[in-house]
C-alpha cells in the first residue's frame, strides 16, 4: 500500500508538471502572438505615415519660388515632365516589338547560363547586345546624300528643322558638306523614339532614347539617367539583385557605373534619374573621381525639388505601390550613403577597355572621354 501511495503521489507530481508546462507554453505563445500583433500594428502605422507624407504636397509655394529663381531647377523640372512619362506609351512599345527579332533575342537569353531568378538580368544583357550589334548604328557623320560616303563629310553648321522634321520632335539639324562631290547633307537630330526605329542611327542621345523604349516594351522597370556634362544612359530595376542597375547601350555596358569616372576619365557634377515613379539624385553611384563643382543649386533645394516632383508623380498610385516605392527609395539612399559594395565596385581597365568605345577618336578626345585625362 505504501508503494501504491508513493506511485500515485509521483503521478500527481508529473501531471502537475505537465499542466504547469502547458500553462507556460500557452502564455509564451500568447506573448509571442502579442508581440507579432504589436509589430504588425506598428508596421501598419508606419505604412500609413509614409502614404500620408507622400500624398501631402504642402510646399507648392517653395517649389514655385525655386522654379522662378533657379535655372537649374527649371531644367530638372522640365526634364521630369518629359522623361518620367513619355515612354509609357502602349502604341510605341508595340511598334518596337513589331520590328525586332524576338526569336533571336529569346533564344539567346535561354542559351545563357542562369536561373529563373536572374532571367530579367539575362534579358537586359541580350537586349544590350542586340541593340548595339544588330539594330542601331553609331553616327559620327552621316553618309553623303549623293555619293553615300561619310569619310569626306565636314560639318558646316546647324539649321532649324523643316516642317516634316518637326513632326518627329527634331530640335536641330546638323549640316555637312562632302569634300568629294560638294553635296550638302542634313542630319536631323530626332527625339521621337518611334522615328528612330526607322532611322536606326544617332549618338548617345538617340541611343539612350530608343533603348529606354526597348526596355519599356519588354515590361522592364527602367529609368533615364541624365548627366549635366552631356551624356545619358539607363537603369533598370533588377528583382534578382534588388537594386537599380546601370546599363549603357552605347557601350553595351551592364552594371558598370564607374566606367565614366574610371575608364573614360569623364569629369561630372550631377547625375539625375527620371522614372515613372519618381526622380532620384544618383551622382554618388557614378562619380567616384573627377568631381566637378556642384554649384548650380543648393543640396537642400535639390533634394526638396526631387522629392516634390516624386510626390506629384506618386500621388495617384495605390497605397501599397507608394509604400513599395518608398521602401525602395530608402534602400537606395542607404546604399549610396554608405557606399554599398554593390554600387561602389570599381570598374577598371582590367574588365573594360580604357576610354569610351563609341564615337570617333577626335570626337571622344574633344569631349574628354578617351581615358587620357
Amino acid at each position: 500500500m505504501a508503494c501504491l501511495a508513493e506511485y500515485n503521489k509521483v503521478n500527481k507530481v508529473i501531471k502537475l508538471n505537465h499542466q504547469i508546462q502547458e500553462y507556460l507554453n500557452t502564455k509564451t505563445m500568447d506573448r509571442q502572438l502579442d508581440f507579432r500583433q504589436i509589430a504588425a500594428r506598428f508596421l501598419d502605422l508606419y505604412k500609413q505615415k509614409v502614404v500620408r507624407t507622400t500624398r501631402n504636397i504642402s510646399d507648392s509655394q517653395r517649389f514655385q519660388s525655386l522654379i522662378r529663381s533657379n535655372e537649374f531647377a527649371r531644367n530638372i523640372f522640365s526634364l521630369s515632365q518629359n522623361l518620367c512619362s513619355r515612354y509609357e506609351n502602349d502604341i510605341w512599345q508595340a511598334r518596337v516589338l513589331d520590328c525586332i527579332d524576338l526569336e533571336t533575342i529569346y533564344s539567346n537569353v535561354e542559351a545563357m547560363q542562369g536561373s529563373e531568378d536572374d532571367y530579367l538580368d539575362r534579358l537586359v544583357k541580350e537586349l544590350l547586345r542586340y541593340f548595339k550589334r544588330d539594330f542601331f548604328k553609331w553616327c559620327d557623320k552621316p553618309e553623303c546624300s549623293n555619293c553615300c560616303d561619310s569619310e569626306h563629310q565636314t560639318v558646316v553648321g546647324h539649321q532649324g528643322p523643316n516642317a516634316e522634321e518637326r513632326r518627329f520632335d527634331c530640335g536641330v539639324v546638323e549640316t555637312y558638306k562632302c569634300q568629294s562631290c560638294g553635296s550638302i547633307t542634313r542630319f536631323p537630330r530626332y527625339n521621337d523614339p518611334v522615328k528612330l526605329l526607322e532611322t536606326r542611327k544617332g549618338r548617345c542621345g538617340e541611343w539612350c532614347n530608343l533603348f529606354m523604349l526597348f526596355l519599356k516594351a519588354f515590361g522592364i522597370e527602367s529609368r533615364y539617367v541624365w548627366n549635366r556634362e552631356d551624356h545619358v544612359w539607363c537603369e533598370f530595376y533588377s528583382t534578382h539583385l534588388k537594386r537599380w542597375v546601370h546599363v549603357d547601350s552605347c557601350e553595351q555596358s551592364f552594371d558598370e557605373p564607374h566606367i565614366y569616372s574610371n575608364n573614360w576619365g569623364k569629369h561630372m557634377s550631377y547625375a539625375i534619374a527620371f522614372g515613372r515613379g519618381g526622380c532620384s539624385e544618383v551622382s554618388k553611384r557614378y562619380i567616384v573621381k573627377n568631381q566637378l563643382p556642384r554649384d548650380q543649386i543648393s543640396e537642400d533645394d535639390l533634394q526638396f525639388l526631387l522629392s516634390f516632383i516624386t510626390k506629384r508623380l506618386r500621388m495617384n498610385l495605390s497605397d501599397s505601390e507608394i509604400y513599395k516605392l518608398s521602401c525602395r527609395d530608402e534602400q537606395e539612399r542607404l546604399q549610396l550613403m554608405k557606399g554599398d559594395s554593390t554600387d561602389r565596385q570599381a570598374t577598371g581597365s582590367s574588365s573594360v577597355p580604357q576610354g569610351r568605345q563609341s564615337g570617333s577618336a577626335s570626337w571622344k578626345s574633344t569631349r574628354g572621354e578617351d581615358g587620357k585625362r
